[in-house]
């Protein structure tokens, strides 16, 4: 049996670990989270008279953001990275521009031109089992 360590291809995508498997954002998003379920428990305690069981719903939903911001990964993006692009998407322009004046000049053609077959491409496609001969199969040899 050998022993296997896992090693993380792109280093940007790695992210220090300060306790267990939660890096510091993480961290910090759960103690808030954690914080604000308590201040709203002791606003619902204290202030309403309220056992704290029985209020469990503004609990959840005043740490919820939090939570969300700690652990979900939109697209692979941070929280803080997704939202304004979702509200661009949203309620930004719906037009593309587009302009017509130098078209023609912004593109180079890099290609053959299109028309008549070089004399050279002309006699190979003649010959006998040129299908056989692509330019992808040729490669791949």
């Amino acid at each position: 049996m050998s022993l296997q360590i896992p090693i993380q291809k792109d280093i940007g995508e790695y992210q220090e670990k300060i306790v267990g498997k939660m890096s510091l954002r993480t961290l910090v998003c759960v103690t808030a989270g954690f914080a604000s379920a308590i201040a709203v428990a002791c606003i619902v305690y204290f202030a309403f008279h309220i056992e704290v069981g029985n209020a469990t719903l503004p609990v959840m939903a005043a740490a919820l953001p939090f939570w969300l911001a700690g652990f979900w990964r939109p697209y692979g993006m941070k929280l803080e990275e997704f939202l304004p692009l979702l509200f661009d998407h949203h309620f930004g322009s719906k037009r593309l521009p587009f302009s017509t004046l130098g078209a023609n000049s912004s593109f180079e053609e890099t290609g053959p031109v299109p028309g008549k077959p070089s004399r050279k491409s002309a006699r190979k496609a003649k010959r006998k089992e040129a299908e056989l001969r692509e330019p992808s199969k040729q490669e791949q040899q």
